[in-house]
Parts: C-alpha cells; structure tokens; sequence
C-alpha cells in the first residue's frame, strides 16, 4: 500500500470514527431528554399532582417554550357551537378528538381537547351527554405547539376538518371569539363523573418508544468495527508494503 493510499485510508477511518462516535454521544443526550421527558409526564398524569393555574402555567411555558405536559387546572365555561374535530384513531378505529373552546372566568378563551369520540359520534347530537352546561372544571395537561407531519395531511378550516393542532389556524376560525386566546392546547385528563364521550386518554410513558440506548450501542460498535478493520488493513499491508 503507498504512503498516499495509506494516509487517505487513515483519514477517512478518522472521521467516519469521530463522526459514529459523535452520533451515538448524541443519542446518549437524546436518552437524557426522553427520560426527563417519561419522569414529567409520570408526574404529570399522578392523580395526586400538584396542578398549576392557567396563569402560573402560561407563564412557564413562556420563559420556558421546551416545556410540555405541565399539569393545570382551569374553570370555565364551554362554547359547543364552536367544537372542532381532530382525526385521530383509538386501537385502529378512525374517530375524532373533540376540541373545545372554553372561556375562563378571567375572559381568557382556552381550547381544550376533551378527548376522544368514534366517527359514529362526531355529530354531537348523537352524544347530547357530552354537551356539558355552566361552569366546569378542567384538569389537563398544558401542551406546547405542535408542527405538522411530513406525511400529515393539510387541515381544511372551511370543513372543520383538522389533521394536525395548528393553534394560530384554529383560533383563526373561531372569529369574533379569537380576541383573548390562550395560545396552546389543554389535553383533558379523565376525571370522576364525566360524560362517557369524548373520552379522554392520557398519554402513557410505558407506550413511548425510548430507544436511544439502543441506537447510542449500535453507534460506537460501528464506530468499534471500522477502527479494528482499518487496523486488520493496514497490518495486513505489511510495513514493508507501505
């Protein structure tokens, strides 16, 4: 093997190296993040959790946008005339989560997702219970924007047809009621004496897929493997090959 080819070969191996190494430091970081991530949304869903009230919680999200599930407790009244519908599906069957706006006695407008309803029930007619009257209290988990899909289908506003919570959009087609908004989701919890529909279904730290550490291994054995094959190459050239 020449000199040049072996110099080539060296630095080649050296940054393939570094940049396996450099992957699997970073799913190390997205290991910590994940469970950060599982360990506040175990603490948030603890039917014994301290919830914050919407100001306090709007206030953290503002100095801190990253954070999500923060746990709140709100009162108000819902606007049913003004339900929107979220596709979602539950154990493969197609249905809707129900949106609501509710507006707090503090004249603020907050949307609260308050759960899930087979496509059979989207027309609330069908579900008269659900049509909660006066004043109610909500404990929910407080939610950050979400960004649509790449293979997420558009929102159609003018059908009432939403496929992902673009929240400027949907308090858009509210109208006159968009003047004082919340500018984030409220994901109901289930609470004693519900109505039966819309059902709401917390998320599940046990269903959230935490790989990382996985991927993080498989990284540094790459990393491992062409670091031992580019020295297995360069003996078997032979010194006097060089």
């Amino acid at each position: 093997m020449s000199r040049l080819r072996l110099y080539t070969l060296l630095a080649a191996s050296t940054i393939g190296v570094l940049l396996l190494i450099g992957l699997g430091t970073w799913q190390l970081e997205r290991l910590e993040w994940k469970r950060a991530l599982l360990a506040d949304i175990s603490r948030a869903i603890a039917s014994d959790s301290p919830a914050l009230d919407l100001t306090e919680a709007e206030a953290l999200a503002s100095r801190d946008p990253s954070r999500d599930f923060l746990r709140v407790t709100l009162r108000g009244t819902f606007d049913h005339r003004l339900e929107r519908y979220l596709f979602s599906t539950r154990g493969g069957e197609p249905g809707w989560q129900i949106i609501t706006p509710l507006e707090t006695s503090g004249g603020r407008l907050v949307l609260i997702d308050r759960g899930f309803v087979p496509d059979a029930y989207k027309d609330p007619r069908k579900r008269p219970d659900s049509l909660v009257p006066g004043t109610v209290t909500i404990t929910g988990l407080l939610r950050r924007p979400q960004e649509q899909g790449a293979f997420t289908p558009d929102n159609q506003p003018a059908q009432n047809l939403w496929y992902w919570p673009d929240m400027p959009a949907l308090f858009a087609s509210l109208g006159d009621n968009a003047d004082v908004r919340a500018p984030f989701l409220i994901q109901a919890l289930p609470t004693p004496g519900q109505p039966a529909l819309p059902h709401p279904l917390p998320p599940n730290p046990a269903a959230i897929p935490n790989n990382h550490l996985g991927y993080a291994f498989t990284w540094f054995a790459l990393a491992l493997v062409l670091a031992v094959m580019t020295v297995l190459l360069i003996c078997r050239a032979g010194p006097g090959r060089a």
